[in-house]
């Protein structure tokens, strides 16, 4: 029995990968995502910080793809009966900040459904860069509603 529930874990989370790379987040959020979802991502940047719900966390995907950013899941296993752990490749470009990096995911899934996650950068310098390139800060007029 643990066995099979460690399988359907870790297809569940490879299903979110093959939703997020073909741009199906309608999916992820009715049949991968539990509605009391917390995702963290750290980093000292626009995306940076804890996602409440799927609503959020699926914003955050579509600012991904803003971004242009390619996950490619590299490897993917359990860790005991409701752990899922696996690494990714994120890649991306604009002007001269790139983004490549190999990152290590904590996903905790219960009643079926990914509840909590935990990303770990592998260079959480070029995250915050990269991410600040592409989401730079509107110039302070317009940041302060003048």
């Amino acid at each position: 029995m643990a066995d099979d529930v460690r399988k359907e874990n870790m297809a569940l989370v490879e299903r979110m990968y093959e939703c997020f790379n073909r741009g199906d987040l309608q999916t992820i959020k009715e049949e991968v995502f539990s509605s009391d979802l917390v995702w963290r991502l750290p980093g000292r940047h626009p995306l940076g910080g804890v996602k409440n719900g799927p609503d959020e966390v699926l914003a955050f995907f579509g600012k991904l793809g803003e971004a242009d950013i390619k996950v490619d899941l590299i490897g993917v296993d359990t860790f005991g009966d409701d752990t899922v752990v696996e690494v990714h490749r994120g890649q991306g470009q604009r002007g001269d900040a790139v983004l490549d990096a190999l990152n290590c995911t904590h996903y905790r899934i219960r009643d079926g459904r990914i509840a909590e996650v935990q990303v770990y950068m592998s260079d959480q310098y070029a995250a915050d860069n990269f991410f600040w390139e592409v989401f730079g800060l509107a110039p302070i007029p317009a940041r302060l509603g003048a």
